[in-house]
C-alpha cells in the first residue's frame, strides 16, 4: 500500500473552510469545528494540515486540565523551567514569533468545567491571530453549541462535516494508494463494503493487493474478487450481536 495522502472530497472542505476563516473571519473568531463519524478521515486531515503549517497538535484526554495543556504547549515551544506567569508570557511570545495554528483531537474532553481548557486555547489564538481547529465525532459536535458555551460557540467561523466517500473519492483512493490498478466493479465493491469509511478502505487495499499476489497480476477486475469480502466492518458484526 502507498503512503500518498489523498486529497479526497472531505480534503476540499476542510481547506476551504480554512481559507475562509484565515482571509474573512474575525480575529477573535478564528475556530473552525471538524466532526464526523469514526473512518471518515478527520484525524488523517488535519494531520496532514498541521505538519503542513507545523501546527501544535494536542490530543483531547479524559479529565485534562490547562496546567496539562499549557505543560504541553511549553513543550512543544522549547520553552524550559519557568513557572506562572513566565511561562504564559513565554507561551505567548513564542506563539507570535511562530503564528503555529493549534489542533485540538477528540476536543469534546476540553468541554469538561465550562469549557476551560478550550477558552485557554481560544485566547492564545485569539492574540496571535492564528487558526483554533476543534475535532470531534458527530454526536458531540451539538455540546459546542450549547448555551452556557456561548463563548466557545461565537469565536466558531466554520463548521465542517466530515462525510462518508462518495464513489469519486473511492476511485481516487484506490488509485493512488492500492499498488495494483482496479476497475470500477471493484471500486464500487470497495465502496459498498466499507460504507465509505476510509479506515476499511485502507483494509480493503491490501486484501486487494494479495488477492493480485496470489493472481500473478499487476490489475484486477471486478471477476477477480468474486465472492472475497474485501474488509471487515467489525461495527456493523456489534451491532448484529447486539440484537442477537
Amino acid at each position: 500500500m502507498k503512503l500518498n495522502y489523498v486529497q479526497t472530497s472531505n480534503h476540499d472542505a476542510f481547506i476551504a473552510a480554512v481559507k475562509a476563516v484565515e482571509n474573512g473571519a474575525a480575529r477573535e473568531a478564528k475556530g473552525i469545528l471538524v466532526a464526523g463519524e469514526p473512518g471518515a478521515g478527520k484525524t488523517r486531515t488535519v494531520d496532514h494540515f498541521g505538519a503542513e503549517r507545523n501546527a501544535i497538535y494536542i490530543e483531547g484526554l479524559p479529565g485534562m486540565t490547562m496546567a496539562y495543556v499549557r505543560d504541553l504547549l511549553a513543550y512543544e515551544l522549547s520553552i524550559g523551567e519557568l513557572r506562572g506567569f513566565a511561562l504564559q508570557k513565554a507561551i505567548n511570545e513564542a506563539m507570535a514569533q511562530r503564528r503555529q495554528p493549534i489542533i485540538l483531537d477528540e476536543a469534546q474532553h476540553g468541554l469538561n468545567d465550562k469549557a476551560n481548557v478550550i477558552e485557554y486555547l481560544r485566547r492564545i489564538a485569539e492574540q496571535v491571530g492564528v487558526l483554533l481547529i476543534l475535532v470531534c465525532h458527530t454526536s458531540e459536535k451539538h455540546r459546542f453549541a450549547e448555551h452556557r458555551l456561548a463563548h466557545i460557540a461565537t469565536r466558531i467561523s466554520a463548521v465542517v462535516d466530515f462525510k462518508p466517500a462518495n464513489f469519486a473519492d473511492t476511485q481516487l483512493y484506490l488509485q493512488q494508494l492500492c499498488e495494483v490498478s482496479v476497475d470500477d466493479g471493484i471500486a464500487k465493491l470497495v465502496l459498498d463494503q466499507s460504507r465509505g469509511r476510509y479506515r476499511l478502505m485502507a483494509s480493503a487495499v491490501s486484501t486487494l493487493e494479495t488477492i493480485a499476489v496470489r493472481l500473478n497480476k499487476s490489475a484486477l477486475v471486478e471477476a477477480d474478487v468474486k465472492g472475497y469480502l474485501l474488509c471487515e466492518d467489525a461495527m456493523r458484526s456489534l451491532r448484529k450481536g447486539a440484537k442477537a
